[in-house]
């Protein structure tokens, strides 16, 4: 009971902040920027005789979220802002620990911070970003005229390897879970340094080199082994411009598992050593 309640009060203390809001507006931004996208490309390319094909919901979200900008340098960006002060430990959280009786008991709240705060996040940004399409295109189940026909729309890679609703739903789980393993990333940097910057310049570090491509060359999205080791693969389900994806689904799987496991495992030991009371002793000083 002890463990609940502590991650109740974390939930609260960091989600009632301002800047929890912004999502909202981002995704509204985004979801009119889609919505006037669809509707210039949408006369261009249509089927013969149909002056305005209609456009479907679920063809904007997957334009929006399958741009490696957006991806990065709005959605993923603003998410490590959000969660780049959830530590270090002050002498609330050293309080909090003599409470719980257990560090490991705290890192697990904070681990548990990070995955709601990420589901928090992504319903704000997606659910306000269909608050804008909705209005202007249906939720279909199938490819509209629009999306079947536009080739400037870019929606190859989904429309060969499934229906909007199967491409909706890979791309917002693997969002989902890229970005709480940055989450957990900056976390357990925060933790190992005790300064809330660190993290946040890890974050930002992976956002500017996430679009480099291949360090040795070659194709955006690598080749051979090193295709394996590039967040772009594994971020980004279904580039707007590759015909395939670049790597197996199941890589993107292991990938991103793997990194969770070495967060958590990395931070639990870090909380068992860490003296919580010589860090704040510092800080008061």
């Amino acid at each position: 009971m002890r463990w609940i309640t502590f991650l109740k009060y974390q939930c609260v203390y960091y989600w009632r902040r301002w800047r929890w809001l912004l999502p909202i507006p981002g995704g509204l931004l985004l979801g009119y920027w889609a919505v006037q996208v669809i509707k210039v490309l949408s006369p261009i390319s249509g089927p013969e005789g149909l002056a305005n094909p209609a456009g479907n919901a679920l063809e904007a979200f997957i334009w929006a979220f399958g741009k490696p900008e957006i991806v990065y340098y709005v959605a993923t960006a603003l998410f490590i802002y959000l969660v780049s002060d959830f530590l270090p430990a002050n002498a609330y959280e050293q309080w909090a620990i003599v409470r719980l009786g257990s560090r490991s008991g705290w890192w697990g709240a904070k681990v548990s911070l990070v995955f709601f705060s990420t589901l928090l996040y992504a319903l704000l940004l997606f659910g306000s970003f269909f608050l804008a399409v909705l209005p202007q295109f249906p939720l279909l189940a199938e490819w509209s005229p629009s999306g079947l026909n536009n080739l400037g729309m870019g929606l190859g890679f989904s429309l060969k390897n499934g229906s909007p609703v199967f491409a909706f739903g890979k791309i917002s789980a693997f969002l989902w879970l890229g970005w709480f393993a940055i989450g957990l990333l900056v976390l357990t940097v925060n933790q190992l340094s005790g300064r809330n910057w660190t993290g946040f310049l890890c974050g930002a570090l992976i956002i500017i080199t996430a679009k480099m491509g291949d360090i040795f060359g070659g194709p955006i999205g690598g080749e051979g082994w090193s295709s394996y080791f590039l967040i772009q693969n594994h971020l980004e389900y279904t580039p707007l411009w590759a015909p395939m994806r670049v790597i197996p689904e199941t890589a993107s799987w292991i990938f991103w598992l793997a990194w969770i496991l070495v967060c958590l495992g990395t931070g639990w030991l870090s909380a068992k050593r860490n003296d919580f009371v010589t860090n704040n002793h510092e800080e008061e000083q």
